[in-house]
């Protein structure tokens, strides 16, 4: 138990906590669209609020960083969880064909981008990853392969305006 103490004290082991729970975020949040700003500002403030008013009761406002940093992790795990497990039991509608806006072929990105599709639905562009069939349609169609690809998602709603992303289904013309 002191030893917990100890580790807990050390800032890196902050920063990898929060590293670790950023990752998670971003893996638990690509399949979820949020169409409205209406839950994100009302998590934000439930985070924020939250946070500050039981450090004020505590006296403890000089911890409020790593409150916030460990609320925003919890608020929103909560709530991508329960988009989760909400969306099992719906049953979802397949979308019309979606609008690709660019491909890049596997390894041409460079550095600072990766490969896949740029598709936008409801207001959001996703990323979906490229195959070995949409590479070899690359070298025989160029950069006109945005025109003989089908891509359709199955959405559920697990609230309104808030959308799971269950698959996705890509086809070739």
């Amino acid at each position: 138990m002191m030893n917990l103490k100890k580790i807990l004290k050390e800032e890196a082991t902050w920063y990898f906590l929060a590293l670790a729970g950023l990752l998670i975020l971003l893996y638990m949040g690509a399949n979820v669209i949020i169409d409205t700003y209406f839950y994100m500002i009302s998590l934000y403030i439930l985070i924020f609020l939250f946070s500050y008013i039981i450090l004020r009761i505590k006296k403890k406002l000089h911890y409020y960083s790593y409150v916030v940093g460990c609320a925003f992790f919890a608020v929103w795990l909560i709530f991508y969880s329960i988009c989760d497990l909400k969306s099992r039991s719906l049953k979802g509608y397949l979308t019309k064909q979606l609008p690709v806006l660019y491909y890049i072929p596997t390894g041409s990105g460079g550095r600072g981008t990766s490969s896949g599709f740029r598709i936008e639905c409801k207001g959001s562009k996703q990323k979906i990853p490229t195959s070995q069939e949409s590479d070899s349609l690359y070298q025989i169609y160029g950069d006109s392969i945005i025109n003989h690809i089908v891509v359709r998602f199955l959405l559920k709603e697990p609230f309104p305006d808030v959308y799971y992303v269950d698959s996705v289904g890509i086809t070739y013309k």
